[in-house]
């Protein structure tokens, strides 16, 4: 009788977890069209949980306070960042005819002769730059192009970003101490990756790309008044130069201003040279330590190698997934490597002398 008990028990068991495996696999295809604007979610409510925590503390409804902390953010992330793609898309759209008509009126065959001995003796330094402009602009026109083709499911995925944010800032805190629960690690090393989760984040999102936004921001206004062309472009290409260590906007300002040296009147010139080097590039030791603290360190390697690979590897999203899964696995490690010293001392204290 004991023995059908207990195999009665068993096979109880497996049919409640095999019920529970399914159950979780179709939970997870049902929000997987919306795993990206759930994890943008998260991202942006770490990032924002500050500006709740100030409304809770001054004794606002927590309803009203995840509400206005959504619409704090909306105005200071989403709505700047639409209206650059919107000038972008724009911008790009009539920089490529403006190019050609430039190349036409001003270069008629631009060669440059190299040594017999190579293969190519001759290169057509036109051909070579209006071809790459127009891979650069056909892949800004299909990204924008292809958010409004599919319209629909932008805002939809848009608006599940936003009742998630408001949900976690609500009920974050009962999410995280089940969740602590749940994982089979002692609470003090959850907290730890969980801090770590945070703080990575906060360096994404401030210090790295808030800051490179600022620069391409300024870069921009300095190029429109220097009256370039294109000064949008030129703006977006300094943010992305600028998450390059050690050379940074330096890679955009410095051809912009040889450029006006070519191009341009002297004065024209020292301005972009100037603006180029000493605003747009020093601008970020200024704004970085308002963003996320004097005292905060910025891991720039791990985060620069994260981004690198994590765009290769995982898409847009992985400007966030790289640095996060970096950081988190080393923090794993450290915790392996802690655990294991701990067990060796306790060995060798409970070894006879």
């Amino acid at each position: 009788m004991e023995y059908n008990s207990l195999n009665r028990r068993f096979i109880l068991n497996v049919i409640v977890s095999i019920l529970i495996l399914i159950i979780i696999y179709g939970f997870i295809k049902l929000i997987s069209p919306f795993i990206l604007a759930i994890f943008l979610g998260i991202i942006f409510s770490v990032v924002y949980y500050p500006v709740y925590s100030f409304f809770t503390n001054k004794k606002i409804n927590e309803n009203i306070s995840a509400f206005l902390s959504v619409i704090f953010m909306f105005v200071t992330i989403v709505v700047p960042f639409l209206l650059f793609g919107w000038l972008l898309f724009k911008e790009a759209k009539m920089i490529y005819p403006q190019t050609i008509d430039y190349l036409n009126n001003n270069i008629y065959k631009i060669k440059l002769n190299i040594p017999s001995f190579i293969p190519f003796s001759s290169l057509d330094i036109k051909e070579i730059l209006v071809t790459n402009l127009e891979e650069f602009q056909r892949a800004i026109l299909k990204s924008g192009g292809g958010i409004i083709k599919n319209i629909f499911f932008f805002f939809v995925n848009f608006f599940v970003m936003l009742i998630s944010m408001f949900f976690l800032f609500k009920d974050g805190k009962k999410l995280l101490n089940w969740l602590i629960e749940l994982v089979p690690l002692e609470n003090k090393y959850i907290e730890r990756i969980l801090m770590q989760f945070s703080v990575t984040t906060n360096s994404i999102i401030k210090g790295v790309l808030l800051t490179a936004f600022v620069q391409g921001i300024v870069a921009a206004l300095g190029y429109y008044i220097a009256g370039l062309n294109s000064p949008i472009m030129l703006g977006f290409l300094v943010i992305f130069s600028a998450l390059i260590p050690f050379l940074g906007t330096s890679m955009v300002t410095i051809p912009v201003a040889i450029y006006c040296y070519l191009t341009k009147d002297f004065t024209t010139t020292i301005f972009v040279f100037i603006w180029g080097m000493f605003v747009v590039g020093l601008i970020d030791n200024f704004v970085r330590p308002i963003f996320i603290g004097k005292n905060a360190k910025l891991p720039i390697a791990l985060v620069f190698l994260g981004i690198i690979g994590g765009l290769k590897t995982y898409g847009p999203i992985g400007i966030f997934l790289g640095p996060i899964f970096v950081s988190v696995i080393i923090t794993l490690l450290e915790i392996y490597k802690e655990k294991i010293n701990f067990n060796y001392q306790d060995r060798v204290k409970k070894q006879p002398l």
